[in-house]
């Protein structure tokens, strides 16, 4: 009988190749192939998903729409109103409105509110650093100065006049 010592060796397809043989199967190929997707795949997916939190922080900030809407509804009340005047030295807005309730319009915390004869409170804007008013002859002019400094401004003419400020 003949008997040798030679064992065929050979490479798997999920283990580098040793004694300095180089290159790849095409198993290995495909394998390392997956592998850069699957990275790859789960990479944007992550990213993704810290994209889609982002809108979150648009919450804490001071809201163009929410603005609008109350220049808006202001605009409205104080045309009917039947006397405006500005109150604390100029950090609140008074007015009769034309049920002859009194409203108030102040800042409160971090917002806007308007109260009704001293009672409750109604929040009109968010995210408010600063609240001042100007009143005189036929128009009213409000600054708001959000939390990040930028300063908005809404003019409100008055068809009934101004009551002098006491």
């Amino acid at each position: 009988m003949y008997h040798t010592r030679y064992i065929k060796s050979r490479p798997y397809a999920f283990t580098m190749l040793l004694n300095g043989e180089r290159g790849f199967t095409l198993v290995q190929a495909l394998w390392q192939l997956q592998l850069f997707l699957f990275l790859s795949i789960g990479c944007v997916l992550i990213f993704s998903t810290a994209e889609k939190a982002r809108p979150f922080e648009e919450v804490n900030r001071f809201s163009q729409m929410e603005w609008r809407q109350t220049v808006l509804q202001l605009d409205e009340e104080l045309s009917r109103a039947a006397a405006i005047r500005s109150a604390q030295g100029g950090k609140a807005l008074e007015y009769v409105s034309d049920q002859g309730r009194v409203v108030t319009i102040e800042p409160y915390q971090e917002m806007l509110r308007k109260r009704m004869d001293q009672a409750g409170h109604l929040p009109l804007l968010q995210k408010v650093k600063e609240f001042r008013v100007r009143t005189n002859q036929h128009k009213a002019i409000l600054k708001v100065t959000d939390e990040s400094g930028k300063v908005y401004e809404a003019v409100f003419f008055i068809y009934k006049g101004v009551v002098p400020t006491s």
